[in-house]
């Protein structure tokens, strides 16, 4: 890997850590991720004029669902719960089904490092899941989870559909109907969209430009390393949210983190 795609990596890192501290603090953190959702789709307009996704339509409605999913399940989540339990939950849990998805359904042999990473998860996510039900955050906990399961779905989808189409076309497409999917489903007023505006361009460019930097880094490293590495937004988002949740949470964060990146390298 590359010292230009490591320093990439760890501005998508910093970028991607501090949206999520930044929307946790919020008071409407669900509406104020479903808007930034919408906002950074518009900036990407302009691409799927020039280079519209025609070819990878199939992909299209199955991914945008699961999106609209994960930025309901999320925001809920980090609405009624604290960040040091869902935010590793939901980026714990998708490495997790992945890896034992690749094992069981698709016949792969895990490495070592990867059945390591594997039970690391396990424990990590136990622990992070138990405090959440010490502390009252059951549902939280729920949430979180059932966005990473969305995760590993439009990840899925978007990993073949990228292949063969413009990436930036892509998002906008699927940004823009899974937001606007969650928006009509949920039927939010005006008013609190409209509160809810001007933090929502502050989370989008911070999105955005994580979004960006990762795929220059997979310009020059491998996907698995790239991810692998990014796993520390994990920490340092748990670290710039600045909740009191103990040593408990931290062994937590820590072994869901490491599990992670040993599942994804």
């Amino acid at each position: 890997m590359t010292f230009t795609a490591v320093i990439v990596v760890l501005l998508s890192v910093v970028f991607h850590a501090s949206w999520n501290a930044r929307i946790h603090k919020m008071n409407s953190p669900d509406i104020v991720l479903i808007l930034s959702y919408f906002i950074v789709g518009l900036l990407c307009f302009p691409f799927l004029l020039v280079d519209p996704p025609t070819g990878v339509i199939k992909f299209l409605i199955p991914s945008a669902l699961a999106q609209s999913v994960y930025m309901w399940m999320l925001g809920t989540a980090y609405r009624d719960g604290s960040l040091g339990i869902a935010y590793p939950i939901s980026r714990g849990t998708a490495p997790l089904l992945i890896g034992i998805g690749g094992w069981v359904f698709l016949s792969e042999t895990p490495s070592i490092p990867t059945i390591l990473g594997l039970i690391t998860l396990v424990i990590g996510l136990f622990i992070l899941a138990g405090l959440g039900q010490k502390i009252g955050e059951r549902k939280a906990v729920l949430m979180a989870a059932v966005s990473g399961l969305a995760t590993v779905g439009y990840s899925l989808l978007d990993a073949k559909a990228v292949d063969e189409t413009n990436p930036l076309s892509y998002f906008s497409v699927i940004a823009l109907m899974s937001s606007t999917t969650v928006l009509c489903c949920r039927r939010i007023p005006f008013a609190r969209i409209k509160q809810s505006f001007f933090p929502a361009v502050t989370i989008g460019a911070l999105q955005g430009g994580s979004y960006l930097l990762i795929l220059l880094a997979f310009r020059w490293a491998q996907a698995g390393q790239v991810a692998g590495l990014r796993q520390l937004s994990i920490p340092l988002g748990v670290f710039l949210a600045s909740e009191a949740l103990g040593k408990r949470s931290w062994t937590g964060v820590t072994l869901v983190a490491a599990g992670a990146a040993l599942v994804v390298w």
